[in-house]
């Protein structure tokens, strides 16, 4: 996805359905996988932009960890900065937890799912097979994969965004970040 935060719908939608799941973990793990892009294009000398964390083991795994790193020592720190929130609510938010590891791995996995949707090398199944993954790009859109992809992002972003300041200004970004 060009825009790594449009991950953050899933997210989001995944807390409002279950609201016991930790939106920060979701958020954290969503964004993950796209860390690997900048190093492994370097390392690859620009053949491969996506690998080790854009496939179901590496986002699985090594990517839990890092997002499970992340919503602990990170993000309280970085959101309560940016958005000028509770900084001691949102560490609570994010103690570690079955609970906060179990979300970390559903928000890397859906952002492998979902780019695999899209993109034109998907490595789902590296390290055992190095070529694309490529049986559940869509096909047959009137646009390319990844505008479709990522126009039903931005539109679900804005819907949410819509919904949360219909809510009232107040807590805006507690409700989108926090909770």
């Amino acid at each position: 996805m060009p825009l790594t935060p449009l991950h953050t719908v899933v997210a989001y939608l995944l807390n409002k359905w279950k609201k016991k799941l930790s939106l920060p973990a979701l958020i954290v793990g969503a964004m993950v996988p796209d860390l690997e892009i900048p190093l492994v294009w370097i390392v690859t000398g620009g053949l491969y932009n996506r690998l080790v964390l854009h496939s179901l083991l590496g986002a699985a795994v090594l990517g839990t960890l890092i997002a499970v790193l992340l919503t602990v020592f990170a993000y309280p720190r970085a959101v309560s900065f940016v958005f000028r929130l509770d900084k001691v609510e949102i560490e609570e938010k994010c103690r570690f937890s079955s609970m906060l590891v179990f979300c970390c791995l559903i928000g890397t996995l859906s952002h492998v799912l979902i780019d695999s949707l899209h993109h034109s090398f998907n490595p789902l199944l590296y390290p055992f097979v190095n070529e694309s993954f490529d049986a559940l790009v869509l096909k047959n859109t009137i646009v390319s994969p990844t505008d479709f992809v990522s126009c039903l992002m931005l539109a679900l972003l804005l819907l949410i965004f819509v919904w949360e300041m219909r809510k009232g200004k107040e807590g805006f970004w507690k409700r989108v970040f926090v909770e």
